[in-house]
């Protein structure tokens, strides 16, 4: 993938330490409407804009298929509400920060250490996700993986079939391989769980995606 030149996340760095003492707006309730117009993906070149919303929503039904599908018995009402509770709001903090590229976040987090700007201001700014990622990484962690695993997914829906040119096709294999190895990570440390079955749903989302569409167009032509 190519990469964020580190200088920018130094400036970046920078910039929150003479700022830090700064009180941050807090995310409102009322933010939320604006999730319609908030975009991702402003560092690859794709055919359309995806929207926060459009991302929070996906993010929350595929959290729900794989919570259902990995955890089976083990998991209750509380625990899938909760599941899709934070799925629906886990990148809300974008609403007011942007979307910030990863490979920005990660040379960010490389520099800082433990003083990572991005999650001190996320967590002034939206105390009460934080709360709840704490929360839920307490009680049930491998329900974090299940969301994360589902936020991946999604990317790799949305460069694979609205990305342009090389670059994206490299982010699309990034992207991949970041899944293949959190799905690796999931198995050495949850065993107990089916965890193959997130790189099954994401074949079955990328492939089988416009077969119902391509069955109603048929039967409406009678063929």
């Amino acid at each position: 993938m190519i990469e964020v030149a580190p200088e920018a996340a130094r400036h970046i760095l920078s910039a929150y330490r003479i700022h830090q003492k700064m009180k941050l707006p807090r995310l409102e309730f009322a933010d939320l409407a604006r999730a319609g117009h908030v975009t991702r993906w402003h560092s690859v070149r794709t055919t359309r804009d995806q929207t926060l919303a459009e991302h929070l929503f996906m993010v929350t039904r595929i959290s729900n298929r794989l919570a259902k599908d990995i955890l089976g018995p083990d998991l209750d009402d509380s625990g899938l509400l909760r599941i899709m509770e934070y799925a629906s709001l886990h990148d809300t903090p974008e609403l007011l920060m942007g979307d910030l590229p990863s490979p920005l976040k990660r040379h960010i987090e490389a520099i800082s250490g433990e003083d990572n700007p991005i999650l001190a201001i996320e967590k002034q700014i939206a105390p009460w996700l934080t709360e709840m990622k704490n929360e839920i990484q307490r009680d049930h962690p491998e329900h974090l993986v299940i969301v994360k695993l589902a936020d991946l997914i999604d990317a790799v829906l949305f460069i694979e079939h609205e990305g342009i040119g090389l670059h994206a096709q490299e982010v699309c294999r990034g992207l991949k391989d970041i899944l293949r190895q959190k799905v690796e990570s999931a198995v050495r440390t949850y065993p107990q769980y089916s965890w193959k079955i997130a790189e099954a749903l994401l074949e079955e989302l990328l492939h089988k995606a416009v077969d119902g569409q391509i069955a109603f167009e048929r039967v409406d032509q009678g063929l």
